[in-house]
């Protein structure tokens, strides 16, 4: 059963809506088989379904602004990454392309990005010396274009170089992307709560500075949520710093970014690690989560010779 459905993903992420039939006759099975493996790979999480006879990729449902996400999988793996910076001269594309590589090799369910996939378009004009693309459909090609491609499912939140765009000129650029892009799936701006079977996750970008201490504001920040709200994973990006504690039921990621350090966070004396988490999530028997372990992954000034 499982060689069949690994050989149902693959076929299904390589066609586009394909019927029902057409994989029944392509897969020699039949109509029901297709109807019940489909099935199969909805209850681990995967965004199939089945329309007018097409099976289509569906968005994740929301309800009570929650994404919800229906899984019976013992095991989850997560890529988190953040504040990517596309669009700029210093974003580091090979590293990107390095990671979703290494993704798919391993096996990883989803991918999370916690905000700042564009460089996007602010005030200070020195910005402009720094960009690849200084236009809003030059970042949004960019992304389209360039952002690897691949079978696992990317998460994603607006950070507050996405949402510039917005002031410039009213456009949500990561909506935008992802309306082109099947496998980018945009949750919406700064923070979004995300639910994967029972594991509570919420995605958070944040705003400002940093602190004296780095655990500063992911502790605020949980405070400020009921205890009875809290998530099992909260992911936080903005400072360009990585940084993991936990609290309670509560393990706090705050994810650094994949750009090396611009002339403006030079000039500020601004931290600028470039690193992403590999995080691995048990379930017991009943979906609960049992244990939540993590691996920080850094990298450095050199290009990742393979993906230049």
């Amino acid at each position: 059963m499982e060689e069949l459905l690994e050989k149902m993903k693959k076929y299904l992420t390589m066609k586009k809506k394909p019927y029902v039939s057409k994989v029944a006759q392509d897969l020699e099975l039949q109509e029901y088989e297709v109807y019940g493996l489909v099935e199969l790979l909805k209850r681990q999480g995967y965004l199939f379904d089945i329309l007018d006879g097409k099976i289509v990729k569906i968005k994740p449902i929301k309800e009570n602004d929650v994404y919800k996400i229906p899984n019976n999988l013992d095991h989850l793996k997560l890529l988190m990454i953040s504040d990517t910076h596309l669009g700029s001269k210093y974003d580091r594309l090979d590293i990107l392309r390095y990671l979703y590589d290494k993704a798919e090799d391993n096996n990883i369910n989803y991918i999370l990005h916690s905000g700042d996939l564009t460089e996007g378009l602010s005030g200070r004009p020195q910005q402009m010396y720094e960009l690849k693309e200084a236009s809003y459909t030059g970042q949004r090609d960019y992304v389209i274009d360039k952002y690897p491609k691949s079978d696992i499912p990317t998460y994603l939140i607006a950070g507050n170089h996405d949402l510039w765009w917005v002031r410039e000129c009213g456009a949500d650029i990561c909506r935008d992307i992802a309306n082109h892009r099947e496998d980018l799936h945009y949750l919406g701006s700064d923070c979004e709560d995300l639910k994967i079977g029972k594991l509570k996750i919420r995605m958070y970008h944040g705003t400002g500075g940093g602190a004296y201490a780095k655990s500063y504001k992911l502790q605020k920040y949980l405070d400020s949520i009921d205890i009875s709200e809290r998530p099992h994973i909260l992911q936080t990006g903005h400072i360009h710093q990585a940084f993991f504690m936990k609290q309670g039921k509560t393990h706090c990621f705050q994810t650094s970014c994949l750009q090396d350090l611009t002339p403006y966070e030079r000039s500020k004396g601004l931290p600028n690690d470039k690193s992403v988490w590999w995080v691995d999530v048990y379930m017991d028997n009943n979906g609960n989560v049992h244990s939540i372990t993590q691996e920080l992954e850094t990298f450095d000034k050199k290009l990742v010779k393979k993906y230049r």
